[in-house]
């Protein structure tokens, strides 16, 4: 029996009778009702009859050209390259020290892997100054450590240089000692898809490396990567790793203030099937900042993902393709991730984000070549050669993408080869997009900052709320149910009463296997004097949503963002993270530190009994 792609192909090995049988039990590629006929074939000696069975799921005309002129290629170079044999770990080395001087992250010293932060981070426009400063640190290091790659060198090697220049820096490398992670940068060769620790195996000819960069830099994180390739790469490998990058500007060309997440992956998916490529599910990008890993997660797959972009928030998109399997497995360190079928996976280009575009009027600036979603680099021991150009970025470019490199890196020397290596001028690490000139007559006065409010509804069950109008006439939760509430909200620190919610729900789908609903939700939250705010979107009990801020009045007039819905003890006490813009700023009594969110939570005595030094004027009740 030979197996290739999943295909099973069967067949005996004498005699004039036989059968060919082409199934699908193997393979996730293959799908659906067999189709069947015969072929008839005469010899010199006997009368042949096979039948051939073909399972197949249905193939848009473009996707079954592709396959087949795919198919047909990797037959073709198959002769020429051989298989590549799968990768195997090498010898791990200690891990490099870090001078005392050198800030680290507050997971440093921990082997426990952080949780993902809830929180989006917004930089701010003093914070984005820091955040910059480390993503251009990063994209100097990365560009460097690429010029390392070569066959022979081994991924520990460029681990060194990479640690040597982002403490030289000043700098702390963000992936050592992250969840016990040993090394100072990700480096992931052929069919590992992300998450490589850096050993004592050697690049040959034909490999392709990610190298996954990271710093933390007065305060903040830089992140980035690049896939490099080493000496003679076949053409179908670069063709993934060109497709790689094409997804990734697809991605980037959907975001703008207001734009839902989910159409991240919807692009990105749509462009890979085009070349019958898969997305990996598993991995996702986030938001990033004073902390590594946070919400948004980017999914680059197709999803029903909820929550849109604010203005000002920074995060990451990186997808991974496959040219096989899109499932994975992972060794027992942890941490090194492959493709569970042993095909190349082309992890492309990290690029952290800072949406900096107005909700009404805005465009994308044009994307130059950069660290993290540059040009493809064909390197080898004796020449460097660009597989893949981007025209030069315009200074109009340069001015809309935020900033560019303006001195090199210092003079780095491989300890294997002691040849001295800077890195080129004018390399910009992060992609930002600009708005376009408003009309003379617009209100160029509106605030533009994001704010944060919090926020805690408590039921307190004195209102006869929730009420829940079956007219589905149904005894289980179904399409059409209404629920109309109103419960009492509190301040983020639960010191004051602020006023009510009141809105309603109505159900659009019933999930038994999570034990909870999805609706479509429109309510508002009351704040006595200071006016109130309307938000309306899809509200899941069952885990944390996003919806939208439609707009206010009093103090909250002219606003919108969103808001995060953290479901605490569901429907007695939810805890709100609101996202405001194109309002002034809060009132300081209404921007106390939260408390954080847990079952146990109560407002003070003073605020449940809604005593005057514990209530806003004139709140709603």
């Amino acid at each position: 029996m030979a197996v290739a792609g999943g295909l099973q192909l069967s067949a005996p090995s004498h005699g004039c009778q036989g059968q060919v049988l082409l199934s699908s039990t193997k393979s996730t590629l293959f799908a659906g009702s067999p189709l069947s006929f015969s072929l008839s074939t005469y010899g010199k000696e006997s009368f042949c009859r096979k039948n051939l069975v073909v399972f197949a799921r249905r193939l848009s005309g473009l996707e079954e050209a592709m396959r087949i002129k795919r198919d047909r290629e990797t037959r073709q170079l198959a002769p020429k390259i051989g298989r590549r044999p799968p990768l195997r770990r090498g010898r791990v080395s200690p891990q490099l020290p870090v001078p005392d001087h050198i800030p680290r992250p507050p997971y440093v010293g921990s082997s426990i892997l952080p949780e993902i932060a809830s929180e989006h981070q917004f930089p701010g426009s003093e914070g984005i100054a820091d955040m910059r400063a480390a993503c251009e640190l990063a994209a100097r290091v990365l560009e460097s450590a690429g010029k390392l790659v070569r066959p022979s060198i081994t991924t520990n090697e460029i681990d060194i240089a990479v640690h040597q220049m982002i403490v030289d820096a000043g700098a702390y490398p963000s992936p050592l000692g992250y969840g016990g992670f040993p090394k100072s940068v990700c480096t992931s060769v052929n069919e590992c898809m992300c998450h490589g620790i850096p050993d004592s195996r050697q690049l040959q000819s034909g490999d392709i490396i990610n190298i996954d960069v990271t710093v933390y830099l007065n305060g903040y994180h830089g992140d980035t990567s690049k896939t490099f390739l080493c000496g003679e790469v076949s053409e179908s490998i670069q063709r993934l790793l060109k497709v790689t990058e094409e997804c990734l500007e697809k991605g980037i060309a959907v975001c703008k203030d207001g734009a839902s997440f989910k159409k991240i992956g919807k692009r990105i998916s749509e462009h890979a099937e085009k070349y019958g490529y898969g997305v990996v599910e598993r991995f996702v990008g986030h938001g990033v900042g004073t902390v590594f890993h946070s919400e948004p997660l980017i999914l680059h797959h197709r999803n029903d993902q909820s929550g849109s972009m604010v203005e000002g928030q920074t995060f990451t998109i990186e997808p991974i393709l496959t040219m096989g399997s899109i499932e994975c497995k992972t060794w027992p360190d942890n941490w090194t991730t492959l493709t569970a079928d042993g095909s190349p996976a082309a992890h492309t280009f990290p690029l952290t984000f800072r949406s900096t575009f107005s909700s009404r009027d805005w465009t994308p600036s044009p994307l130059p070549s950069m660290a993290s979603a540059s040009s493809l680099e064909a390197i080898s021991s004796l020449h460097f050669s660009n597989s893949i150009r981007s025209p030069p970025p315009s200074s109009q470019a340069q001015r809309l993408l935020g900033f560019s490199l303006s001195r090199s890196f210092p003079t780095l020397k491989s300890a294997s080869t002691k040849q001295s290596l800077s890195t080129p001028r004018n390399f910009t690490t992060s992609a930002f997009f600009g708005k376009k000139k408003e009309p003379a007559d617009s209100d160029s006065s509106r605030p533009t900052k994001v704010q944060e409010l919090n926020v805690y509804e408590i039921n307190e069950r004195d209102r006869g709320s929730p009420a829940y109008l079956r007219l589905s006439k149904k005894e289980v939760n179904s399409l059409g149910d209404l629920v109309p509430f109103s419960n009492k909200i509190y301040s983020g620190d639960l010191e004051k009463r602020l006023g009510i919610t009141a809105g309603l729900c109505v159900l659009i789908q019933n999930f038994p296997e999570k034990k909870g609903d999805r609706y479509e939700a429109i309510y508002s939250f009351y704040f006595g004097d200071y006016g109130h705010i309307s938000v309306q979107g899809a509200y899941l009990t069952y885990e944390d949503t996003y919806m939208a801020v439609t707009g206010g009045s009093g103090i909250f007039e002219g606003v919108y963002g969103q808001v995060k819905v953290k479901q605490i003890v569901f429907p007695i006490k939810l805890f709100y993270t609101f996202y405001l813009k194109g309002i002034k700023d809060l009132p300081v009594e209404l921007t106390g530190k939260p408390v954080a969110p847990s079952p146990s939570v109560e407002p003070s005595a003073a605020a449940k009994a809604t005593e005057p030094s514990a209530t806003i004027k004139n709140f709603t009740n």
